[in-house]
């Protein structure tokens, strides 16, 4: 059966995304991808060193599906920003560990709608207002629950911090962000006009 791998090599080679297309993601999406680790680390130089890791890392390891390669830009972006951010993250659980969450629809990760309204609200937000609002924890956990879809278990498993403070983070950032303090992009947009 030899014939059959063979075959099928070029064809799944042809799938995967070469070295130019992926420093031409990190490189296009840059935008997305360092405002997503912002909202992690909240500081610059860190965010843009999170970005750079993770192309690094990507280029170094097995190359991605091409029609994945935005959605692999931003995992590796976003883990490569908690990398740098665990001990503030951590700080954060015991204020969550206890804390109950009564809205059934936080736990939903939402349809593709609703997931790109709020992928939209947060990367036109105010991030300055957002990282004062929302501590390392509860931006750590919108960030992976908007962006990547994570579930709670992934989120805790990702933080490393127990499933209970992941529910409390949440809870906390989905109603800080459907509770209107992160306006849609081209609101913002409107508002800064009309000054």
């Amino acid at each position: 059966m030899s014939w059959f791998h063979s075959s099928t090599a070029g064809v799944d080679a042809r799938n995967y995304a070469s070295p130019a297309e992926i420093v031409a993601c990190f490189q296009g999406q840059r935008n997305v991808l360092g405002r997503l680790a912002f909202l992690i680390t909240g500081d610059q130089t860190t965010a843009d060193h999170a970005v750079d890791q993770a192309c690094e890392m990507t280029l170094q390891g097995n190359s991605p599906f091409r029609d994945w390669l935005f959605e692999w830009a931003k995992a590796a972006t976003i883990a490569s920003a908690i990398s740098h951010g665990t001990e503030a993250i951590r700080i954060c659980e015991a204020a969550y560990k206890n804390r109950r969450c009564p809205h059934v629809e936080h736990l939903s990760r939402g349809d593709a709608e609703e997931r790109a309204a709020s992928l939209d609200q947060i990367l036109g937000a105010d991030a300055k207002e957002l990282i004062a609002e929302l501590d390392p924890l509860c931006r750590a956990v919108l960030v992976l629950r908007v962006a990547i879809r994570s579930s709670i278990q992934d989120c805790a498993l990702r933080l490393n911090v127990p499933r209970a403070a992941v529910l409390g983070a949440n809870c906390h950032a989905m109603t800080w962000l459907h509770d209107g303090h992160v306006k849609p992009a081209e609101e913002n947009h409107d508002a800064s006009h009309a000054v």
